[in-house]
C-alpha cells in the first residue's frame, strides 16, 4: 500500500516536471502595442472650401451663413439675417486649431456677438457653443455648415462653339459660359454683352438658370447674344464627354455646345 502510494507520487512529480519544462520551452509572444492613431481633422481632411447653411435665429427668419476656410489659416465669414434686414455683415481674418486638431476659432470676432468655435467634420462645419462644447437637443442638426462640392460643370470656364446646330466664330474671350460655384452665379458672353444670374443644380446633370439680366452696349452683331439669351432659358439638363459640355432641354439636340478652356 505504502509502495503504491510512493510510486503514485513519484509519477505526479515527474508529470508536473515535464509540463513545466514544456511550458518554459514554448515560445514567448511578443506584445504588440498599437501606434496610436495621429489622425486628426487638422491633417486627415479636405477641410478648405466654403460651407454654407441658414443658423436659428431668436428674432428673424434665420441667419444665413457662409464660412470659406484657406490654407493659408484665413477665413472669410458673411451673414444675412433673412426677413429682418438685407445688409450682409462680412467678417476677415486668421483661424487657430485647438490642440486635438479637431475645432477651429476664428480670431477678430467677439463671440458674445458671432458664435467663433467649429468642430470640423467631413464636409461639415458644427458649431460649438461659448464653452467648445456640440450643441445638443432638437435644434442640434440646425446647427451645421456644409461644404459647397462643386459639380463637373463649375468653376471652369467654357468656350461657346456651337449654338442651336450651328458653329459659333467666336473666342474664348467674346464667347464663352463660366458657373461660379461659391455664389450660384452664372457669367457668359457671346459677342460684347456679359450675361449673368443666377443657377440651380438639384441633381448631378438637372441644371436651370435664373434671373438673367445683360449689359445693354450696342453690337455690330446681337445675334448670338439672342440666341444664347433664348437657349439658357430653356436649358434643364447639361452632359459633359471629354471636354465638351452640352446644354440640353429634355432629350432633345443639344441647344449649345462648349469646350473646356480652363479651371478656375
Amino acid at each position: 500500500m505504502n509502495r503504491s502510494l510512493l510510486t503514485l507520487g513519484v509519477a505526479m512529480v515527474m508529470v508536473m516536471s515535464l509540463s513545466a519544462c514544456s511550458t518554459m520551452n514554448q515560445p514567448q509572444t511578443p506584445t504588440q502595442n498599437n501606434p496610436p492613431d495621429m489622425h486628426t481633422s487638422q491633417n486627415a481632411l479636405d477641410w478648405q472650401g466654403t460651407y454654407k447653411g441658414v443658423m436659428p435665429c431668436a428674432d428673424c427668419e434665420g441667419i444665413a451663413t457662409r464660412l470659406e476656410l484657406s490654407d493659408d489659416g484665413t477665413y472669410a465669414l458673411s451673414t444675412q439675417y433673412l426677413g429682418k434686414d438685407k445688409k450682409v455683415f462680412v467678417e476677415n481674418g486668421s483661424f487657430t486649431w485647438n490642440a486635438q486638431g479637431s475645432a477651429i476659432r476664428l480670431n477678430g470676432i467677439n463671440p458674445s456677438t458671432t458664435p467663433t468655435q467649429y468642430q470640423v467634420g467631413e464636409n461639415q462645419l458644427f458649431q460649438l457653443d461659448l464653452a467648445g462644447q456640440r450643441i445638443t437637443g432638437d435644434l442640434a442638426p440646425l446647427y451645421v455648415l456644409t461644404k459647397v462640392m462643386a459639380m463637373p460643370v463649375e468653376d471652369k470656364k467654357w468656350q461657346l462653339v456651337e449654338l442651336q446646330g450651328q458653329a459659333v466664330k467666336g473666342s474664348a474671350e467674346t464667347h464663352y459660359l463660366m458657373l461660379m460655384s461659391d455664389k450660384n452665379q452664372v457669367s457668359a458672353k457671346a459677342g460684347c454683352n456679359t450675361m449673368f444670374g443666377g443657377y440651380e443644380i438639384k441633381q448631378p446633370l438637372q441644371l436651370r438658370f435664373k434671373q438673367l439680366a445683360s449689359t445693354m452696349m450696342a453690337c455690330d452683331n446681337m445675334a448670338d447674344e439672342a440666341a444664347l439669351a433664348k437657349v439658357l432659358g430653356m436649358v434643364d439638363n447639361y452632359t459633359i464627354s471629354g471636354n465638351t459640355l452640352s446644354l440640353n432641354k429634355a432629350r432633345m439636340a443639344p441647344l449649345a455646345r462648349f469646350k473646356l478652356i480652363e479651371a478656375k
